[in-house]
């Protein structure tokens, strides 16, 4: 007999509702004996800008536990992230690691978490890079997001990486069990982010989730959370890239913090496509933050790769404007009455959709462009011959790949 085999998808256990942070002590003493050593892996401004979190950190320390703090500056490297281990063993070592902050936060508590048990350099156990494979052991770790983008609290993987032309690199490190053991999912710790964050860490999981829906290996069963989360997506993030710090977004934050940690969770099941495999060679390149490539490649992306499954025809075209019509039937937008006219007419508004996205991200949220962030034509070389279209439905030419560069440029 034959048939499919649905691979179950995991989640740890998630707070998620306004005050969530409340549950910070009580997981860290399920995790670790209270008095334990803790590593909080924090921005270099977190805590100045979020006083509950502050005062989060502060109630653990007077119950006892001794926190060590590391503050993140940028997309951390493996370098980076060894010198960051090393520091502590010599302090004595942690028994307990909580990431509060955006991507680069998150994925940095979970290297550190991972290497605290390993031996050696974090570049020999990186995808790509090195020759030795995870054991998986690592120190219990709790995420704490902030930013509402990269999902990385659901993932397998620590992007690091150390932007150059000449022997730069993006890569992960990567295990099952490198998912957190518990997430503090809390809308109000984003409500203070400035709004070119917002627009770019939005743009960043919506992608995540429209390309995972697109991917050709989804499943029924994943369909039904990707479908889940490109609507709580659709219906937050238009409210936010528009008003973004007005009081009465806060159910738009709640939505768009869980839309977020299920992108993560899609992306580990069916990898990601075209847009991500243009950016990962670009942040290898230049000095450009996730978010920011991703706002901008997004609806060039699409487009092109509309524009190719309608050339290659038959079921690659009806499967492509299907998934995008739904997933435009879900957005708080004029693009969810076009939607129901035809799937072509959806999969147009779609992307139509996504066009005013990145320019009300660059125009009222003031995200650059990658121009601006100082992308010029000999990264965008670079790039092109490092980039794939991972699990894109439909494959894109060198053609299509740069004008969707050329278009983010601008």
């Amino acid at each position: 007999m034959s048939g499919e085999i649905l691979e179950p998808i995991h989640t740890p256990r998630t707070a998620h509702y306004p005050g969530a942070l409340e549950r910070l002590a009580a997981w860290a003493a399920e995790l670790c004996p209270a008095g334990s050593r803790v590593t909080l892996v924090t921005g270099q401004r977190t805590l100045e800008r979020l006083p509950a979190l502050a005062e989060a950190v502060e109630a653990l320390s007077g119950a006892g536990w001794r926190v060590t703090t590391v503050r993140v500056d940028g997309e951390p490297s493996a370098e980076w992230v060894d010198e960051q281990r090393d520091r502590q063993a010599a302090a004595g070592g942690a028994d307990l690691a909580i990431a509060a902050g955006g991507g680069s936060a998150l994925d940095t508590g979970k290297a550190l978490a991972a290497m605290a048990c390993e031996a050696g350099p974090t570049s020999a156990y990186m995808e790509g890079i090195g020759d030795r494979a995870p054991s998986g052991e690592r120190l219990p770790w709790i995420a704490v997001p902030t930013t509402m983008g990269t999902g990385s609290e659901a993932t397998h993987n620590a992007v690091l990486g150390r932007p150059a032309l000449e022997g730069g690199y993006k890569r992960s490190l990567r295990h099952p069990r490198y998912v957190a053991d518990r997430i503090i999912l809390d809308a109000r710790l984003s409500a203070s982010l400035p709004r070119s964050v917002v627009a770019s860490a939005g743009m960043d999981a919506y992608a995540q989730l429209l390309e995972s829906y697109l991917a050709p290996t989804s499943s029924p069963l994943l369909d039904r959370w990707l479908a889940y989360g490109l609507g709580l997506a659709g219906g937050a993030l238009p409210g936010l890239l528009r008003r973004h710090g007005e009081e009465d977004l806060e159910a738009q934050r709640h939505d768009m913090a869980l839309a977020a940690m299920l992108s993560g969770v899609a992306l580990t099941y069916t990898g990601l496509g075209v847009v991500h495999g243009l950016i990962g060679p670009l942040g290898a390149v230049a000095p450009v933050g996730h978010g920011v490539a991703c706002a901008n490649c997004l609806p060039g992306a699409m487009r092109h790769t509309l524009a190719a499954a309608r050339a290659a025809g038959g079921d690659r075209r009806a499967f492509v404007e299907a998934r995008m019509a739904s997933a435009a039937a879900a957005l708080d937008e004029p693009a969810a009455a076009a939607a129901g006219v035809d799937e072509a007419t959806g999969a147009d508004a779609l992307v139509e959709a996504l066009d005013g996205w990145r320019r009300l991200a660059r125009g009222t949220a003031g995200v650059p462009s990658l121009a601006q962030a100082g992308v010029e034509e000999r990264h965008l070389r670079a790039v092109l011959a490092k980039a794939s279209d991972r699990r894109n439905p439909v494959a894109l030419d060198e053609a299509s790949r740069r004008a969707i560069l050329e278009e983010a440029q601008g």
